[in-house]
């Protein structure tokens, strides 16, 4: 994967995913499947990857950024050659009043909820923060960061990337059962 002005990204239905594994790094297994397979997608064979004391997984010596998040019924994984977050939430998903208030500024909409949560998680995951920065301190019409926001019938999905002149670019695995 060259120098891009593309991040690319992939939402991938988890019946799609079929991983023999019961452990509780099975989410993991799958995200990190469709991230092999993103790599494939530029012949790029995965490297080893680490993680920072925050969480943040990345590759060592690479030029190649990415992130995964995982649903009930689904992975988002994201690459790019910048710095990325990203988020996904089923949109059935509950936040309770008390969650909503510590870390979404007392949002009362479910919906919004989730649209606000999925933002705030996945500009957090970019900066490499996870819950080490106060969700309720993120202003989003305060940040920066090129976003893109996708609200699907049964999800939604944030990305962040820390370079405002990017594309976003889908790459679709769902029409093939991965192995």
């Amino acid at each position: 994967m060259e120098e891009s002005k593309i991040v690319y990204y992939s939402i991938v239905s988890k019946k799609n995913i079929k991983i023999e594994d019961t452990s509780n790094k099975l989410e993991t297994m799958q995200a990190r499947l469709i991230l092999r397979k993103m790599l494939a997608y530029f012949n790029i064979k995965m490297p080893e990857i680490y993680t920072t004391s925050n969480g943040k997984p990345y590759f060592k010596d690479s030029n190649i950024f990415f992130n995964y998040s995982h649903s009930k019924n689904y992975v988002a994984c994201v690459i790019s050659t910048y710095e990325v977050g990203i988020d996904i939430e089923e949109i059935n998903r509950n936040i309770s009043d008390e969650i909503a208030e510590k870390y979404l500024n007392k949002e009362k909409d479910s919906l919004k909820r989730i649209e606000t949560w999925v933002k705030k998680e996945a500009y957090s995951k970019l900066k490499g923060l996870g819950f080490q920065i106060k969700f309720k301190n993120i202003k989003l019409n305060e940040v920066t960061e090129k976003n893109l926001f996708i609200s699907e019938k049964d999800y939604m999905c944030s990305i962040y990337c820390d370079n405002d002149d990017v594309e976003f670019k889908e790459l679709d695995f769902n029409g093939s059962e991965l192995l």
